[in-house]
């Protein structure tokens, strides 16, 4: 996985939350390695909840790889913590409990000057601690929101050799960006996702399929629920490449369901017809 690993690292950026699907233990160490060193160097606050070695090892590693884990440690920059000891606190994992967290120790980095917050997360302790599927697609859902406005970077590691498809297969799908061993240089993530202030909303950029569906339906809620205080939403779309049949259906619902307009700009011709397909186009002008 080192071609992969190189990827996810180059190119993961602030905002991006990423499933990197890997089949051996030191493939996964690699790149958790490489992403929290290259976050580091950067300046960035970084957290690295390990679970199939030690965070004396995870340490080690990124000794060898020049870290001045010392210094990084002591000074607040740098935490590394068995997973189990985060995501199961209190005995169980409660998505909630676990995305409050996540959130805290955001808004800390901030208020340190860091100019953004890298995690990742060996998600092994799942399956020893009994999550629930439904738990965990919902933790990697939810968990979108903390990365849209652009201030933090997650890499989720899950060795497919332990989980199985039931598991798998749905927890990819929340995250917007999937990379798995074969991938190569040329990896990019497959959607990003940028929340707009003004106007509120969401920024999206790349493409929405079948692997990234749950992410994006997470996202869109998030912007166009009810802690918006029915703002009025603005979608722009002019930067999305591609968007399936479901995507358009995950439009068409929230914009029957907001409790405010939402809107779309920059909608390419196919685009268009697929909406209106799906029944989502407003003759009256709502999409743009």
């Amino acid at each position: 996985m080192t071609v992969t690993a190189s990827a996810v690292v180059d190119q993961v950026r602030l905002g991006d939350h990423v499933c990197c699907v890997h089949d051996d233990e030191s493939d996964g160490l690699r790149a958790a390695g490489r992403f929290v060193a290259g976050g580091l160097r950067l300046g960035h606050r970084a957290l690295w909840f390990t679970d199939a070695l030690p965070p004396a090892a995870a340490r080690a590693h990124l000794d060898g790889q020049g870290v001045a884990t010392e210094a990084a440690l002591a000074g607040g920059q740098l935490r590394i913590l068995p997973a189990a000891e985060a995501y199961v606190a209190g005995g169980r994992f409660v998505p909630e409990v676990m995305l409050d967290a996540l959130a805290a120790e955001i808004d800390r980095a901030r208020r340190e000057g860091h100019p953004g917050l890298r995690m990742v997360g060996d998600m092994g302790w799942a399956l020893r601690h009994g999550a629930s599927v439904t738990d965990l697609r919902r933790y990697e859902a939810e968990a979108n929101r903390l990365f849209i406005d652009g201030h933090a970077a997650g890499m989720c590691l899950y060795d497919r050799r332990f989980f199985p498809a039931e598991y798998l297969l749905p927890t990819a799908t929340a995250h917007p960006a999937t990379v798995g061993p074969r991938a190569g240089h040329a990896w990019t993530p497959l959607l990003r996702a940028h929340r707009t202030r003004d106007p509120h909303g969401l920024r999206l950029v790349g493409e929405i399929d079948r692997s990234n569906r749950d992410a994006f339906a997470a996202m869109l809620d998030d912007v166009t629920g009810r802690a918006t205080n029915e703002r009025a939403t603005v979608l722009d779309v002019s930067e999305l490449s591609f968007a399936d049949v479901g995507a358009a259906s995950a439009l068409a619902r929230t914009r029957r369901n907001a409790p405010s307009t939402v809107r779309l700009v920059g909608c390419h011709p196919t685009l268009t017809r697929l909406l209106d397909l799906v029944d989502v186009t407003d003759p009256a002008g709502g999409v743009a």
